[in-house]
């Protein structure tokens, strides 16, 4: 997210630590708690739209839930459990958050469609939706989302194919980065 003008650098901080502890008591949550196993097992078997978004809800459930007990902050709690639920139904994870000339957000992409998705995330406003929640909470300022046709040209770090299969793409990982201006 780059920041314009920047928030403070104790801000920033802040809302990075809280970004990567909320994504960490997720993924420790796909480790260890049957409900989200069973749930991501569920989407393994091509369930219908109106079954993925009954998993969706339940994961956002149960990721509310965790994010609390995991002291995520709890104004942060619902919109993140939203994206990262909204995430792991379309097979795009949040990886990494790091300082750069402001914040930068990693997304990685496990195929194609993936890929696409994330897209559509941006270009719908969901993202904007989900990151002014969380900004505004944090840092009391207003936000505004931009995408540069640069930047949305994702970079592929690994495609690989299967030997003898013509070509076809075995698995497509894609990482993006994700850009916000903050205005105050």
């Amino acid at each position: 997210m780059d920041m314009n003008p920047p928030l403070p650098g104790a801000v920033e901080q802040n809302f990075m630590t809280e970004m990567t502890r909320a994504n960490a008591v997720i993924d420790r949550l796909e480790q260890t708690s049957p409900d989200v196993i069973r749930l991501v097992r569920r989407l393994r078997e091509n369930p219908s739209a109106d079954d993925r978004t009954v998993i969706e809800d339940q994961l956002t459930n149960e990721f509310e839930v965790a994010l609390f007990q995991g002291g995520v902050p709890p104004e942060l709690v619902p919109s993140l459990a939203y994206m990262l639920a909204h995430n792991i139904i379309r097979g795009i994870r949040m990886v990494l958050t790091r300082q750069g000339e402001s914040i930068v957000v990693y997304f990685l992409c496990k195929t194609v469609k993936a890929h696409y998705e994330l897209g559509q995330m941006i270009v719908s406003g969901f993202m904007h939706a989900v990151f002014d929640a969380a900004i505004q909470s944090m840092a009391r300022t207003t936000v505004d989302v931009y995408v540069r046709a640069d930047e949305f040209n994702l970079k592929l770090l690994c495609l690989s194919a299967p030997q003898r299969k013509g070509g076809k793409f075995s698995q497509c990982t894609i990482v993006s980065q994700y850009s916000v201006v903050s205005s105050q």
